[in-house]
């Protein structure tokens, strides 16, 4: 799989999420929000590119484990927004996994690693703490008009739920937004060839954690499912589950969207 020409060549799964045309014949404006993996290791090069860019505001999906160990840098003059959506759970399924190989074996095995990717998903729905986060992702979204960027670790599960739910909002057709969510894998395929090769060396098999760093459409209309059955729509899921108010949708729409 031939990985395309980053916009970072640090963080490769950095791209603009707007540029998808809606149901109703408009787009979604580029330039003013971008999806990301982690930012730890912005060089000097990217680091100019995010200024060029005017990123005037970055928000951290990931948990206060991952940040400790490789701490956003942000560009100058920038917000930074913490909204942690997974906290300690994110320690707790993954922990044991990249603890021991055989741990990893028995945990990650057969199906299971899929599996135990789609609890994950199922989580960004169900659980208080991170629909407090992503309550406070699209909210500060709507209220502020500086271009953004919002990112986990890779760029593909929390970031791309986040992607997902604000492309749906913005009125982008499913199978345009699932086509955004799995483009992930061309974007990581270096960088997770890597990870994978270094893991091999530690004595895991890598085919136990591919599932771990790899995107499936089941992962994410486990997301889309759990939100429908539970609020009715991905709209319901945004006022009821989140708390978000029409006029932030509205003004999230006014922002993003060509009229």
């Amino acid at each position: 799989m031939t990985s395309p020409t980053p916009i970072l060549v640090t963080a490769p799964n950095f791209r603009d999420a707007g540029g998808h045309a809606t149901a109703d014949g408009r787009k979604v404006r580029t330039g003013l929000v971008y999806r990301s993996d982690g930012l730890g290791e912005v060089d000097a090069a990217d680091a100019a590119t995010l200024l060029r860019l005017g990123i005037g505001l970055v928000i951290d999906l990931r948990s206060d484990t991952e940040r400790d160990r490789e701490p956003d840098r942000v560009p100058d003059g920038a917000e930074l927004l913490i909204a942690d959506v997974m906290g300690r759970q994110n320690d707790e399924l993954f922990g044991e996994v990249f603890a021991d190989p055989d741990r990893a074996g028995e945990l990650l095995g057969g199906t299971a690693g899929r599996d135990l990717m789609c609890e994950v998903y199922r989580r960004f729905v169900t659980t208080e703490g991170a629909r407090t986060a992503y309550r406070d992702v699209f909210a500060r979204m709507a209220a502020v008009d500086v271009p953004t960027v919002f990112h986990c670790s890779q760029g593909k599960d929390r970031t791309g739920w986040t992607s997902a739910v604000l492309l749906t909002l913005l009125g982008v057709p499913r199978a345009t937004v699932v086509e955004d969510y799995l483009a992930s894998a061309k974007h990581l395929a270096e960088k997770n060839g890597e990870i994978l090769r270094h893991i091999a060396e530690r004595g895991f098999d890598p085919a136990h954690l591919e599932p771990v760093f790899d995107v499936h459409e089941d992962y994410l209309n486990t997301a889309f499912d759990t939100a429908e059955e539970r609020y009715g729509s991905v709209e319901g899921y945004v006022r009821d589950g989140l708390g978000l108010t029409d006029a932030q949708v509205a003004r999230l729409r006014e922002r993003l969207l060509t009229q």
